[in-house]
């Protein structure tokens, strides 16, 4: 069913470390010296062992990277079991060091930028801690002060906005032309006729019918609908879709991009107030009817769509400095060995994190906002992926 997995823009934050871990360079330049006077260094870190260095003369400090790992895990606590798995922590040093260079090629004027949007998201969470008592336990246990957690939002901000600074108008366009589907928004009714279910406590999936089966009964239910049938009333009968079948099939309002590939190429091109065939996906057949689907341009845009656009745009920028650049940085990794929690290789809890956190990678885009879009809850819907 389709939801909106918006959080607290305080939180959010932490997952623009995920959206890129496993994207492992960056920008073949550095400044290690700057961030330490634009605000983007953790304060009375910078003496001790070194876990890292890298092209010139940058290091990180152990102290420096607990810190970094403990507002990470303050912000983000569902990935603390993944984040204490050696070859993750790895991977995120290496993030934390492609950030740190990142944050020290901004301009001063970034810089500025970063610190407004900062300052805004910090309120946030001066509030979200003045409002919720387990908050203050929480950022005590990690041995974290309010200063750290400002200090983790804004290298987050630096970075986002350093790389919104390289997008163009020619990639912007490119980008809304090439995924519009992402960026539209349709309201539609459908029915679905399942070939299968999945238990949502066991996982366990059942065949409900054969293909065949399934697609008799589409076209049975297109007939009625053909002659009139009530949406909301066969939706009930016939549905096996849990996140529709109760208001009449109907999402409104969704983005497209949401969904599997048939049931989105179907949403953007059917014709608008017209019963279609059949859509086939692997959830089985669709009776869809599309009611509206806005018709966007790109010298149109709402500032909320130009930002997504933006996002996208910039989240390509950063993937490819980091997959093509980091080899250039000299790169070298010093972390001590830590023997794994009793378990910990085998234990299914920590795959799922592992499968959790990829999910995760897969779908942020760095912004200003850190804002994802809506997506979908696994299950019978047509927009799980």
């Amino acid at each position: 069913m389709l939801h909106n997995t918006r959080k607290s823009t305080w939180r959010r934050m932490a997952l623009l470390v995920v959206a890129a871990v496993l994207v492992m360079s960056v920008l073949a330049a550095c400044g290690s010296k700057k961030e330490e006077g634009n605000g983007t260094a953790f304060s009375g870190t910078s003496e001790g062992a070194t876990v890292a260095t890298y092209k010139g003369d940058g290091k990180v400090t152990e102290a420096e990277f607990n810190k970094y790992l403990a507002v990470f895990n303050f912000l983000q606590p569902g990935y603390e079991s993944v984040t204490a798995l050696p070859q993750f922590q790895e991977q995120l040093l290496q993030q934390y060091i492609a950030y740190k260079i990142l944050a020290a090629q901004a301009s001063e004027e970034t810089v500025k930028q970063a610190a407004t949007d900062t300052d805004k998201q910090f309120a946030d969470f001066e509030a979200a801690l003045e409002q919720q008592a387990e908050l203050k336990t929480q950022l005590e246990a990690k041995k974290i002060t309010n200063s750290d957690v400002k200090t983790y939002m804004k290298l987050m901000l630096v970075v986002v906005d350093h790389m919104k600074s390289k997008v163009t108008d020619e990639e912007l366009k490119k980008e809304f032309e090439t995924n519009i589907a992402k960026y539209s928004t349709v309201t539609l009714r459908h029915i679905l006729v399942a070939t299968s279910e999945t238990d949502p406590e066991t996982k366990e999936t059942k065949e409900l019918r054969t293909k065949a089966e399934a697609l008799k009964i589409a076209k049975e239910v297109k007939a009625k609908l053909d002659e009139g049938g009530d949406w909301a009333a066969l939706a009930k009968v016939y549905s096996d879709d849990p996140g529709s079948k109760e208001s009449g099939g109907q999402y409104a309002n969704a983005k497209p991009g949401d969904w599997v590939e048939n049931f989105k190429n179907a949403a953007m091109t059917q014709k608008i107030g017209v019963i279609g065939d059949p859509v086939e996906t692997e959830y089985g057949y669709h009776v869809i009817l599309v009611e509206k689907r806005d018709e966007l341009t790109y010298d149109k845009l709402d500032d909320t769509t130009k930002e997504a656009v933006e996002s996208a745009v910039a989240y390509s920028h950063m993937s490819t400095f980091m997959s093509e650049d980091m080899k250039n940085q000299e790169v070298k990794i010093t972390l001590p060995e830590q023997s794994p929690a009793p378990g910990a290789e085998q234990s299914p809890a920590a795959s799922d994190d592992a499968k959790a956190t990829d999910d995760a990678a897969a779908s942020q885009e760095p912004a200003a906002s850190a804002s994802p879009s809506a997506s979908v809850e696994p299950s019978a819907s047509p927009a799980a992926k």
